[in-house]
């Protein structure tokens, strides 16, 4: 019988090039962030003379992003593959009775799962089923791996994964420093100017395009040159995932997939 190294070990490649995946992502996230790829501009209502920020521009998202976190995701739904076949295996002497049909079981709710899980894994034992009934791996019991298993569906079998830009949030101390201009202490302003605390905001723009309405200041308010805002590249699938950054995502899935292969790991013995 083959040892729990061996049993691990397509799953651990498969896991590894997933991180090798994430690293080329980060890389090419922060490449782009850093060409300068969103410009912002100020203006004043004709009708309530308030001061307006808004985008003026906004470069597209390189297709290098969705393909890469793509790669990532398929790496990580296929190191779970992986784990299921070869508990399977473990279970049944490696003989199992379907063994191009081995997927590890993710469904839509928990009834579907009850009806999935015996088929995409026939031959384990219960206690191996029990393993993973624990994981809760369906919609409302674990959403982050659902998520997971949808968005894998959609890039293999659909289109690239949705990637747009959106807004991150506005520098509040540059804000606050603006207003107190001229009453406070040169250095109280400062000191506010320093503080480096964005306010994320409720309505993100995605995907982000030219006149998107970045912060909506006082009438006559003068606009602030020093003034920064932030941006993210974000992932989203109408249903599934909505506007969420790229980058934590595909992190969150990777530690995701760290976790259930450590948790089913003891079946392998």
């Amino acid at each position: 019988m083959p040892t729990v190294d061996e049993r691990l070990k397509h799953v651990s490649l498969k896991v590894k090039r997933a991180k090798e995946h994430v690293t080329d992502l980060q890389r090419e996230l922060r490449a782009f962030l850093e060409s300068g790829p969103y410009k912002i501009g100020a203006k004043h209502d004709p009708e309530t003379r308030k001061l307006i920020y808004y985008v003026t521009s906004a470069e597209p998202i390189p297709d290098c992003l969705s393909l890469i976190a793509g790669d990532a995701i398929q790496n990580l739904m296929s190191a779970l593959d992986h784990l299921a076949y070869q508990m399977v295996c473990n279970d049944t002497g490696d003989n199992p009775p379907n063994p191009n049909w081995i997927y590890f079981p993710v469904a839509d709710d928990a009834a579907k799962y009850e009806v999935k899980k015996r088929r995409r894994m026939e031959g384990a034992r219960q206690e191996t089923f029990d393993a993973i009934d624990a994981l809760k791996p369906y919609k409302a019991g674990n959403d982050l791996l659902w998520v997971l298993y949808r968005l894998n569906n959609i890039e293999k079998h659909r289109l690239l994964l949705t990637v747009g830009s959106q807004a991150a949030g506005m520098n509040l101390g540059q804000l606050m420093a603006s207003h107190l201009g001229g009453t406070f202490p040169a250095e109280a302003v400062a000191a506010f100017e320093s503080m480096n605390v964005f306010l994320n905001p409720a309505d993100k723009g995605f995907p982000l395009k030219a006149g998107f309405e970045l912060y909506i200041g006082a009438a006559d308010e003068k606009p602030n040159p020093k003034q920064q805002f932030r941006f993210d590249v974000a992932l989203s699938e109408s249903g599934i995932i909505d506007g969420k950054p790229l980058l934590d995502t595909v992190n969150h899935f990777t530690a995701l997939v760290d976790g259930i292969v450590t948790a089913l790991t003891p079946r392998l013995k």
